[in-house]
């Protein structure tokens, strides 16, 4: 009887509201507040929290300043450290590695590093780690790879990782 199923099928489309096209909706704007604005529920705009002081300009061109010293190089080009037991055992000969980008060359982490910390490397080696295949409860999946970069500094420098 699939004849009367669609029949049947055919009259719920009939019966059913018709929506408007796209276009037809009108939307509707609402007044944008400000911070610190106090609603008409009685609380300010933002989860009726009252608005924190705002710092003084001289503050903030300060913090502008320290966040520029990580410049647009290092944050691009060094990730982070690579920490691990073995890499641990390295930093107490004055050997530090990162995680880098995989477009970093010898060149552009090195002057990340000078820029960032200050430091001028002795040497840096730049170590391609590949992807490995996994199994995990029956299934294959990818362990990603990544590239890392050794750095040597001289006796007298030292980087600290918090």
């Amino acid at each position: 009887m699939a004849f009367l199923d669609i029949l049947r099928s055919r009259k719920r489309e009939e019966t059913r509201p018709k929506r408007p096209p796209k276009g037809a909706l009108k939307r509707v704007e609402r007044p944008v507040k400000k911070q610190g604005e106090i609603s008409a529920r009685g609380g300010s705009a933002f989860g009726g929290k009252k608005p924190k002081q705002e710092k003084k300009e001289e503050e903030h061109k300060e913090e502008l300043k320290l966040k520029t010293k990580q410049s647009a190089l290092a944050a691009t080009f060094l990730l982070g450290p690579h920490i691990t037991e073995r890499t641990a055992s390295l930093a107490k000969i004055n050997v530090y590695t990162f995680k880098v980008s995989p477009s970093a060359n010898k060149v552009l982490v090195k002057k990340a590093i000078k820029e960032m910390f200050g430091f001028e490397p002795i040497k840096i080696r730049v170590i391609n780690v590949p992807l490995k295949k996994r199994i995990v409860r029956g299934k294959i999946g990818i362990k990603s790879g990544y590239k890392k970069a050794l750095v040597y500094l001289k006796e007298g420098d030292k980087i600290e990782f918090v």
